[in-house]
């Protein structure tokens, strides 16, 4: 067991993991995100699966396949690894977020 207490990145970071874990054939990782407003990650996929928790903040999130939804501080988002996704920010944001993939 290990308690780690949530922490955000620094000034000139966006990204900052906390946890890496390697666990029977599942690679673990958690970290956390700040957005800025205005702030625009643009069309991407990852190898992992994600799901995220908007801690405060309100950000939009697409999909190439024209899926898109606003997410407001509480909200909880799961993204499947093959999902191509983008990310507006409209206020703000903190996010911790949980990524999942099979070795």
């Amino acid at each position: 067991m290990e308690v780690i207490k949530l922490s955000y990145p620094e000034e000139d970071a966006y990204l900052k993991y906390i946890i890496q874990k390697q666990e029977k054939g599942m690679a673990i990782d958690c970290g956390s995100v700040v957005l800025q407003k205005g702030q625009i990650l643009p069309f991407k996929a990852l190898d992992s699966h994600e799901i995220s928790y908007l801690i405060s903040g309100k950000l939009k999130v697409f999909t190439k396949d024209g899926n898109e939804k606003v997410m407001n501080a509480g909200d909880l988002i799961y993204l499947n690894k093959d999902e191509i996704r983008k990310t507006e920010t409209l206020e703000m944001s903190k996010i911790l977020f949980f990524l999942f993939k099979e070795d």
